[in-house]
Order: C-alpha cells, then structure tokens, then sequence
C-alpha cells in the first residue's frame, strides 16, 4: 500500500492510528526559517546617513535581523555574500532615491530581489525617497539619464528596466518634501513590515503545539475583529485540554498588529499572592511600556484611560475564575480599551464569561485522534510516528488521554525512552492510580466547588456517568443536594459535558480524579469510604458483611467478579446507603437465604439480574426515585399496594417470569413504566392508566398479553409502544389528550376492525399499524406519521389494500409516510400523488420492482428513503423540490431517469445516496453523474449556493467529470485560472466502514507557512444508516468501490478568497504569480470508522467562470502526489463530454 493512501484497519488494531499519521503528518512541514527577516536595498550616497540609518535603527527596535551593507568596497566576494543575503531574506525594503539607478550594483541588487520575488519568496516594498514613481516605473527623468550611461551593456539593460518596472508597480511608500515628517514615515514602514512578516512566519514555542479545530477557530474570530470595537473571546474548557496553550499561540501571532499588547499567565494565582493591583500595574505597565503604579484598581487616572483609548491593545488574560477579577483588570465592559482591540480570557468556569459580558465563548474541545496521536508521538519518540514495537502501547496511552493535551504531553515525556516492559508497567498503573501532574491540575476546578456541588460531582463520577440528566438530577435532588444549580456548575466548569442523547458525560481523566478523591478517603479500608465501585472491593465487603454506615453508594458489577453468596443480611448495616447498582448478567450473584433489608434512605435501586422472585416483604423505600430490575427472576414485584410516592420510572424489562402486573397506586408521581418482553404477563394492572403523570409506557413484546384496555389514561401521556404482542386482540384505551402522542400497536393484529378508541383519535404524532383495510376508516388530521408494517397473512400482495388506504382521509394530510418489512407489498399505485402534504416517504424491505410514476406530482416531497428494497429495477421522475433523495442497497436497481427537464434553470437534490446499487446501467449513472455536476455548476453560479453531496457506485464513465485527478491523498497545485469554485471527490474501496464516518479536504498554504484555509468535510452526517451493530457502531458493507462527490461553497469561497489575499499581500497580479495549495483528503476520524476504508482516488472538478473553457495543458502538481499517468488529459474535451 502507498504511503500517503489514507488507510484503517482495526482487525489488525496496532495500526488503527498509524496510517492516520501517514497522510496527516504529511500536510505539516517545518517552517522555513531565513536568516534575515529584513533586507534594505538603497544608494549609499544618497540616503545612508539619514534615512536608511533611521529606518535600519528603527526595523532593529522591533528585534528584526536586518541586513544592511554599509560597506564603499564592492567586489565579486562581496556580491556573493549579497546573493547569499538575498536568498536568506523574508522582506525587501528597496529605497529608491535619485541616483539608485546610476549604481549597477544596485540595479543588479535589484534583478536578484525580483527574482525572489518572482518565485514567491519574499515580499517586495519600494520606498520611493524623494523621487517621483513614474520616474521609476518608465525610467525617465534621473532614472532615464543613469540607464542610458548604462547603454554599453546591452546583456543586462533589459533586465534592468523590468526590475525597475515591475517593483515600482508594486505598493509601497513615496517620500517627498511635502509628505510629512521622515519619522512618520519610517513607523508606518515598521508597522507594515512587522504585519507582512507575521502572516508569513510562525512563532517559535517552548512547547509542542498542533494546529487543530479550536486553533482555527479562534483565529478566525480574531480575524473578524471589528475596527470600531473592542472584541473579547472566552476560552473555556476542562483543566489541561489546552486554552492557555492556544492563547498564547494567539498572542504570539497577532501581537505586532496591534500598538499595545500583554499576555498576564495564570491571573488567578497571582492576584491573590500579590494582590488584584499588583495584577493591574503589570497590565498597564507593559500596555504602555513604562512603569506604572497605582494604589487602587478600581480608580484608573483619568490620563492612563485616555492613553489606553487611543491605542489598539491585544490582552490575553489567563485562568480568570470571577467576573469580578475581569473587570478589575479592563474595566467593566472593556471600557478601558481602544476601539479595535482584542481580550482573550481562559477560564475553567463558563459562568465567569458570561457574568463579564464576554461576546464570544469557546470551549475548546479535546484533540481528534489524529492530532492526539501526533502531539504524544512528539513528546514520546521526537516524531510524529511511534517507533516500531510501540504502535499498540502508544496506542493505549492516547486512549488513556482521550484527547486531553495535558495528558497526551505528560504520559508522552514520561514514557519517553523507556523500554516496553515499563511501557506495560506504566500504563497498567495509570488505570489504578491517576498521573500526579494531571491529577494536581484538574483538582483545581473540584477544589472551587461547594460541598453540596462536590457530592454531586462525586456521584456523577462514581455513579451516574452516561444516565440521563433528567433522571440524575431527581435523584440527586432527592439527596439533598440541590442537583438542578449544581449540574449547572460542573456544566460551567467543564467538569461534566450532556451529549446529544441528554445524557451526562464526563472526561475519564476527571472520572479518575474524583474516585481517587474517594479512594483518598481510606486507602486500605473500603468500607470506610462513602462511594465503592471496584469490583473486588465491593465483592469483597458484601461476602464477608462489612458494610458500615459511612457507606453512601454502591456500584458492582458482579460480571467482573466470581461467585458470590450473599448473605440475608448483606446490607443491613449500610442505613444511608442512597444509591445501589449491580450488574449481574451473567448471574454470579445468589441470594439463596433470601434478603432481609435493604435501606430505607435508597433514591436508587438497580439490579440487573436480581435473583429473588419478590422485593424484600419489609422493602420500602419512599424516597426512591428509580426503580430498574432488568432481566430479574420476579413474579410478582410486591403484594398489595407499595407506597413509594416519589418514583419516576419503574423498569422490569426482560423480566420472563413476570406472571402479575405490580399494582402503581401507591406510586403517583411515576412517570416512565418499561415492561418490554416479559414474555409471560397476561395483562397491565388498571392501575396504570390512572396514573396522572405517566409519560411513556412500553410493553414491545409482552407476546402473553391478551388485552390493554383502561377507561381514561394520563393526559401527560407521549408514547404508549405495544409492537410485538402477538396475541393482543383488544385495545380500549380511552386517551385524555392525543396530541404528540406516538402510538404504536402490534404489527401481528389480529382484528378484522379498528378498535373504536382509534377511530375517535386525532393529531397522533405518529402511528405504527399493520397495513389493513380497516385503515380507510382513520380520519382526517388522524396523525402526522403513518409507519405501515407486516400483517399476519404474510403470502397476500397488500397493493390493493395500499391503494384503498391511500385515498383514505387520514393519509390526504399525512406529512410522513413509512412502509416497512412487507416483502410481498410488489406495488405502491399511482394514486400516492393524492398525498399532497406529504414531506418524508420512507420504504424499506418491501417487494416493488418500481416507484410509481406520479411521485413527482407530490408538491411537498423533500426526503426520499428506499432502502433493502432487492426487486427494485427502477426509479422515474423524481419530484423538483426533492431535497434528500437515498437509496441503499437495492441490488436489483438498474434505471434512474433525470428530474430535469432543463438542468440549467431547475435544481437538483442536494443530497444524493446511491449506496451499493451497482447494477445501475451507464445510461442512468451518466443521467445521475450529469444532474450532479448540473447542481453544482447551477449552485455556483446562481443565488441558492447551498451544499450538494453524492456517493455513487465508482462505474466507467466518471472519468471526464473530475478534472483533477490523484491517486494520493496530499498534493500541492496551482487553481486554474478564471475558476469560479469547485467539487470534491474520492473514490472509497470496497470494505467495511463505521456508520459514523465522515469525509473531508483541508486546504493548506504553499508548504513554507503550514497556514490552514480551511476544512469541508461531506456534510451528512450519519450517512450510512443501515448495517450490523458491533458494539455501538454499525458497520457498513461497501460491495464495490463508491465515489464521494460534494460541493462546499463555503470552503470554496474562503480558499478563493485566501489566494486573492496572498496575492495582494506579495503584491502581485493574476498573471505573475499564483499560490501554490496543498490539500489533503481525509477520512474523519473524530470516531473511529471500523475495520477497513481506504482512498483510492481524489481531486476536483473545476467550476469555470461564465462559459470559459480552458486550453488543452498537463495539470501543475508538486511535492506530495503525482498524477496516474492516463490522467494528462484534454480539459476541453472533458466539458465537451459533459455538455453532451
């Protein structure tokens, strides 16, 4: 395999980061590093006593190496020391005066620098002193009088005068008696210099220091910066995760733009050894560079205002923990400052930022593995790749970081030259006792924290990590510790983040930090610590009944421990145990004397697995908040009426001998009941339909229940699921409200009629039914998803019952339509364009060999499913507002017509999925290749500019549409001229791939400044959504190579823009000069994609301006990748093919 292809492999685990670090590593070069930051061409005699000695005394009070030659003596020794010079220079500074042009020397100086110039190797500014520029530019006046003195050597005369030309063309400065002072002058020389050599030179630091996600995204909001304002950014984020690292990158990039600058590290500490004014002479001292001494920072002479007003300022404030301290420093709203100034503040604490009114907050997150694994290769081996033999263990560390930067610099240094037995030894401590250096900082967010907060923490950390916040706030409240305001600051303080699904997450190095905070709380002694929650220890303490009182929380899971008797009083002398967990799936855990007691102080009780066929007789716990008995051995949970008044949920899934429905009168304020496939409960207590809170209520499977019927139910009521109960023949439920409410009925029912409370039913938020004819019975606004499944009678085609249910009333308003897993269903009629409300038509293992006709009658059609579908052979006209349009593995699938008419005046689906359809004809993967570049051509060049994504089958045919083409994954070109924008594209091999996996190009400067554009990744997420679970991924079969097309206008338009600016910055036109871009095409791996993807193909196809076409040329390509030799093809054939 070649290097530079981007390759996972987890069945061979060692390289899952390895080949990241191939094609990623390549894209960083080292900076570039000349000698001399300034070279100052001029004439001697005319300016060296005067302003070249100001301006060269001035560009060295800026710590700028300049190079000046003072010397009379010329010589060939000399001139080579100059050539040298020039080539080893950042920046010309050429002072043309009156008589420059009369030295061949300097002329030949001059030839030299535009050389350099030329080669996009340095930056040219002409300083014209006292002499008129078009003198210069047209060699006339002086400049005309020297060069025809200079007429006897025609070798070099012409070169000459394009030097001449071609730098006074350039911007620059002109001096003349009337223009100002010499001294104003030479500060907005200095001032321009030091602008153009920081965009082209990159700070040295003491540290590491990768370019990731958070880097560009504070650059581009310092970028942003508004002129007439003063600017302040927020960097908040857990301990170690980097914000004063990549606040001071920051500082060091930006601080010469500005007239005043500072950079105060770690704020907090030293205002409170020396004092909050302490803290403000040092600010203000080095803002205005001289001492400054006042007594108070809460009264600022009215001077020192004045003077901080006028000047621009860049501050990086770092670990700010009040909003007090914030203001104190640059007063209240940054009133102190100088319109276009900017302030960066880190902090741990969100809520500081927000309290002092700061307008941009980032949290900067934790390093992709990519840059994880190149930021502990470097501190851990000197290099972005692990040594050989140390793929795995480095592997192992990285994952022990979990991205945290800290973490990855700490365990890299100190694993640094250590042999693999150490390697081992080392890690394996590190999952018992956390890293003193890491542990010590993270304690500084924990050490802030009230005792009600710390409590909260700890069982977040021992306890409650990944359960829903909803649920761990009512049962820490139930504790007493006021969850709601103390979740909200672990939220602030990064010491807890809540994912998508609502649920609490926490960083593992901080989950560490707070069990070692319990651990510390006895050392040799775990039944004298509040929480337990390793295995041995807890197994240990049950089996030989030392429980004590002290203990507060239990969490076992018996799967990681051996066999274990309990005794009947295991738990008796635990009386403020508030929380108890076991996991005991594989049923270690024997309970064969019974259980006498448990506490009576439980908010929560989960045994998966409990052994007993009852709670204890004596079990009462009425502050429990949860009750989750999963896979337990119950028959009947309690007798009578149990008064728990403050439970929320109730969980008996999987519980198979479940043979009596617990009554929940006693349990009011219960709100999620779960019985889902307890296979022998016969029928649900009436009780629960009394119940005046319950939201959601699940019995999938009960495959014994007969009946679920209640006279009223819960207005409260969201979802009521009872798919799957095979024998269920009635349904009576009488519903107080049906509004968003989602109802979902047995897939195998067995009536001939709807059940009457049905049929009175109105704004359903969705409905999952068998298709049968008694649905024409539902009526109008019945809901606004319809999920259609299998019937009983699996043998009969259901097309005439699809038909009959089509023209239906409730189906007329139907905004989503689902059918599902009815494989003998072998037509959908043409009568479906009746659905004129329809947005989402989804159909799934169903036995069509085509889509009607009369699809792209449906008005309001935005999103079109047909997955599994094997019989499919073809798709016709597709509606025009189609906006997602997904099709996978229909294997059979060979006919897609187009949905345009004119493809250039009506637009195309943005989303296109054409996933394992290999069988497609060329016809029809032409007429989808042609809507494709249609779309995007369409988008570039009208006003929707929105994105477009494709993936396709790879087929013969593609080749034209992609004018650029490489079989590596970095390269270095040149845009072509006259371009308007771009698409993307690779080719994916065949293989496996995570359901998560996400593609994407990012676009580097020329290789000597490692100056990232930008990034664009294929911008659905998610987009394989169908395949095997492994663990909790899905993995997708790709049967064949695909093609992954988009089109990013965004992307598109910042790198356009970027090499407009590199041109204005070196001072160059469109025909003299055009920067050379590095991209390098990716797989993301922000979650690791599974088992095997590689790309084999990549590049672009260019979006031309108006109707240019290009000439016939060879493409530019440098450094990393070399086109495949077939690809020196004919641009002008390649639109010609496509306007065909």
């Amino acid at each position: 395999m070649k290097k530079d292809t981007f390759f996972i492999k987890n069945k061979q685990k060692k390289s899952r980061y390895y080949w990241m670090a191939c094609s990623s590593s390549q894209a960083m070069t080292t900076v570039d590093l000349k000698k001399y930051d300034v070279f100052i061409s001029f004439r001697g005699e005319d300016t060296r006593p005067g302003f070249t000695s100001h301006l060269h005394a001035a560009l060295k009070r800026k710590n700028l190496e300049t190079y000046i030659d003072y010397r009379i003596e010329k010589g060939n020794q000399v001139w080579t020391e100059l050539e040298k010079a020039i080539k080893d220079s950042t920046l010309f500074l050429v002072v043309f005066s009156e008589n420059y042009a009369s030295s061949t020397w300097c002329l030949n100086e001059l030839v030299e620098i535009m050389k350099c110039h030329k080669n996009g190797q340095g930056v040219v500014i002409p300083l014209f002193y006292r002499i008129d520029p078009s003198h210069v530019r047209k060699q006339t006046g002086s400049y005309g009088t020297a060069l025809e003195k200079h007429k006897n050597d025609d070798k070099m005369m012409q070169n000459w005068k394009n030097a001449l030309t071609q730098a006074a063309s350039l911007s620059g400065f002109a001096s003349t008696t009337k223009s100002g002072t010499e001294s104003d002058l030479i500060e907005d020389v200095t001032r321009i210099v030091l602008g153009k050599l920081n965009y082209n030179k990159t700070n040295e630091l003491t540290c590491d220091f990768i370019k990731d996600e958070n880097y560009w995204r504070i650059q581009s909001l310092i970028k942003k910066r508004d002129s007439s304002e003063v600017k302040t950014i927020g960097l908040w984020g857990m301990g170690g995760i980097g914000k004063t690292t990549l606040a001071t990158v920051m500082f060091h990039k930006f601080s010469s733009q500005y007239e005043g600058s500072c950079i105060l590290e770690n704020v907090t500490e030293v205002s409170k050894t020396h004092g909050i004014n302490y803290a403000c002479n040092r600010l203000l001292s080095k803002l205005l560079r001289e001492n400054v001494d006042i007594d108070t920072s809460k009264v600022i002479p009215s001077i020192i205002i004045r003077r901080l007003k006028r000047m621009k300022s860049l501050i990086v404030l770092d670990n700010v923990h009040t909003s007090e301290l914030l203001q104190n420093l640059i007063g209240v709203g940054c009133g102190w400052l100088g319109a276009g100034s900017t302030v960066i503040v880190t902090t741990r604490d969100k809520q500081v930022l927000i309290s002092g009114e700061v307008e941009e907050i980032h949290q900067v997150n934790k390093m992709n593995s990519r840059n994880s694994l190149q930021l502990f290769c470097l501190n851990a081996f000197g290099k972005y790749l692990p040594k050989e033999g140390y793929v795995e263990l480095a592997e192992r560390a990285i994952d022990h970081a979990q991205g945290n930067p800290l973490a990855l610099n700490v365990f890299g240094s100190f694993l640094r030259g250590k042999s693999e037995i150490e390697w081992n030894c080392a890690l394996a401590k590190l999952k018992e006792i956390p890293n003193g250096e890491i542990d010590r900082i993270l304690r500084w967010s924990y050490d802030e924290l009230d005792d009600k907060e710390k409590n909260t923490f700890i069982d977040i950390a021992c306890f409650f990590k990944g359960h829903k916040q909803d649920s761990v706030t009512k049962i820490l409240n139930e504790c007493g510790f006021f969850a709601n305001i103390g979740i909200r600051t672990l939220l602030d303080k990064a010491l807890i983040r809540v994912d998508f699904e609502n649920c609490i997450q926490m960083h593992d190095l901080i989950q560490e930090m707070g069990k070692q905070i319990v651990r510390e709380e006895s050392l040799k002694n775990p039944e004298q610590r509040s929480r337990l929650c390793d295995p041995k220890e807890v197994g240990d303490m049950l089996k030989n009944n030392r429980g004590t009182k002290i203990v507060e929380a239990i969490f076992f899971n018996a799967d990681e421990y051996t066999n274990i008797n309990l005794s009947p009083k295991a738990f008796k002398k635990m009386v403020n145990l508030r929380l108890l967990a076991i996991q005991d799936q594989k049923g270690y855990v024997s309970l064969a004397c019974g259980l006498d007691l448990l506490s009576t102080n439980l908010r929560y009780f989960s045994w998966h697995g409990y052994p007993l066929k009852a709670l204890p007789p004596a079990f009462c716990p009425e502050m429990l908040v949860e009750l989750c008995l999963i896979d337990s051995h119950v028959q009947k949970l309690w007798n009578g009426v149990m008064n728990l008044p403050n439970l929320e949920r109730l969980d008996l899934s999987r519980s198979k001998n479940l043979i009596e429905c617990p009554n929940v009168s006693g349990c009011p304020n219960l709100k999620v009941l779960i019985l889902n496939r307890c296979h022998s409960l016969p029928e649900v207590d009436s009780s629960i339909f009394l119940l005046q809170k319950l939201e959601r209520l699940w019995m999938f499977a009960c495959t014994s229940l007969k009946s679920l019927s209640g006279n009223t139910c819960s207005p409260a009521l969201t979802l009521l699921d009872a798919t799957h109960c095979i024998n269920l023949q009635e349904f009576s439920v009488t519903f107080a409200s049906t509004d968003g409410l989602d109802l979902a009925l047995s897939d195998i029912w067995n009536g001939n009629e709807l059940p009457s409370s049905i049929l009175n039913t109105t704004n359903l938020a969705s409905f999952q039914f068998p298709l049968i004819e008694c649905l024409v019975d539902l009526p109008e606004n019945f809901a606004n998803w319809i999920s259609l499944v299998s019937t009983p009678n699996r043998e009969l085609d259901h097309s005439i019952t699809l038909h009959k249910v089509l023209s239906s009333p409730a189906f007329i308003t139907l905004k989503c339509l689902i059918i599902f897993a009815i494989p003998m269903l072998s037509e959908i009629s043409d009568n479906i364009s009746l659905l004129t409300s329809l947005e989402d038509l989804e159909l799934h293992s169903i036995g069509i060999r085509s889509l009607p006709e009369t699809i792209k009658y449906l008005p309001r059609l935005y999103k079109l499913y047909v997955c599994f579908c094997k019989m499919l052979q073809s798709i016709p006209m597709l509606p025009l507002n189609l906006v997602d349009f997904t099709v996978i593995e229909c294997e059979s699938l060979e006919t897609v017509l187009s949905s345009m008419d004119d493809p250039h005046d009506k637009p195309n689906p943005s989303t296109v999925i054409l996933h394992n359809c290999k069988q497609l004809d060329p016809h029809s993967y032409q007429t989808v290749l042609n809507n494709a570049i249609a779309a995007i051509e369409l988008g570039a060049t009208g006003e929707d500019n929105s994105s477009i994504q494709y993936l396709l089958p790879d087929m013969p045919g593609r080749e034209y549409r992609f004018q650029y083409r490489s079989t590596q994954v970095s390269f270095t070109l040149e845009l072509p001229p006259n371009l308007l924008g771009f698409a993307y594209y690779l080719v994916l091999s065949q293989g496996n791939v995570g359901g998560s996996a996400r593609f994407g190009c990012e676009c580097y400067l020329d290789s000597s400044s490692v100056e990232r554009i930008c990034i664009t990744r294929f911008p659905r997420g998610g987009m394989f959504r169908y395949g095997m679970r492994h663990g909790n991924e899905t993995i997708i079969l790709m049967e064949s190579d695909h093609v992954v097309l988009w089109y990013d206008p965004v992307s598109c338009n910042q790198i356009m823009k970027a090499v407009e600016e590199i041109k204005a910055i070196n001072d160059v036109d469109s025909t003299s000069y055009n920067p050379k871009l590095t991209f390098r095409f990716f797989i993301d791996e922000n979650k690791i994609p599974y088992y095997e993807v590689a790309i084999k193909e990549c590049g672009f196809h260019w979006i031309y301006k108006k109707e240019t076409v290009p000439p016939t040329r060879k493409l530019k390509q440098h450094v990393f990748g070399t086109p495949m030799a077939s690809l020196e093809l004919d641009e002008t054939k390649g639109l010609r093919y496509l306007l065909e």
